[in-house]
């Protein structure tokens, strides 16, 4: 009895310290499944279908506080920050939330025409609902290489346009309740809950 006690305990210690890991240059950050699991908790997807055809496959992560601060530290990682390019870019990250909020989409239909989200003439209008109040989102195309944006998050494709869409909120406010990001227009009204309503 005693042996599976000790088993027990030294896996819970384990498990604790498989949370956080310490770069070369002696950072110490999340580690990847704690980064991979804090994306999937802000992230959802939806399938949209008009009978048996596929009109928008919508993925998307909310980048709320707890999200940002998770990427700071996947950054860190990936470029090998020493600290204070990590003190620089987490300070950097703090102040662009106390005036925005950002979702990173992406974005598949079957037909290109649909997805033209960053147009001025676009089909779509995209909005963010946190407390009962609207924003309208501002949308601007990823420039990255796939791979770049698929160590951020995982679940984007090659056959899926990235997008990140700018609200005037503060993110601070947004990751304390419920959350909705909506896409509606002329094709449809597609809607992804975060936090609490997910």
């Amino acid at each position: 009895m005693m042996k599976y006690l000790g088993i027990l305990v030294a896996a819970l210690i384990l498990s604790a310290c498989a949370s956080q890991t310490v770069t070369r240059s002696g950072i110490t950050i999340m580690s990847e499944d704690a980064y991979d699991s804090t994306i999937d908790k802000w992230s959802d997807h939806v399938e949209d279908y008009n009978g048996l055809n596929n009109t928008v496959t919508i993925m998307a992560t909310l980048l709320v506080p707890e999200a940002v601060l998770a990427q700071v530290d996947q950054n860190a990682r990936l470029f090998q920050w020493d600290q204070i390019g990590y003190d620089n870019e987490k300070k950097k990250a703090e102040n662009a939330m106390a005036t925005k909020t950002e979702a990173f989409v992406s974005f598949f239909s079957p037909e290109r025409k649909w997805d033209d989200l960053y147009k001025s003439k676009t089909l779509w209008k995209v909005f963010l609902d946190v407390n009962g109040q609207r924003y309208e989102g501002t949308v601007t195309k990823v420039k990255l290489l796939p791979r770049e944006i698929q160590k951020l998050y995982s679940y984007h494709t090659t056959f899926a346009t990235p997008y990140m869409i700018s609200f005037p909120v503060a993110a601070t406010s947004v990751g304390n309740g419920p959350a909705r990001l909506i896409f509606t227009g002329a094709v449809g009204s597609i809607t992804l809950k975060f936090g609490s309503q997910k």
